[in-house]
């Protein structure tokens, strides 16, 4: 039994877009954690903005990997 690692090829368009939803929204909260105020302090809000970053980022990453270029 082989397991392919690319996804058929129809659904490739869809899980493309899927991609750049998924971290466009990561992006977007990250900005808003770092823009809306709260009552969470300054330096956590870094952080979980900058968690967020690191996460779109490798989202992205294994993403456009399985998915090719």
């Amino acid at each position: 039994m082989s397991s392919s690692s690319r996804p058929p090829s129809g659904d490739r368009g869809r899980q493309l877009i899927l991609l750049k939803l998924t971290v466009a929204v990561l992006l977007a909260v990250a900005f808003l954690i770092l823009i809306v105020p709260g009552g969470i302090p300054k330096p956590l809000r870094i952080a979980v903005a900058l968690i967020d970053v690191i996460a779109a980022g490798a989202i992205w990453l294994l993403g456009k990997q399985r998915l090719g270029n």
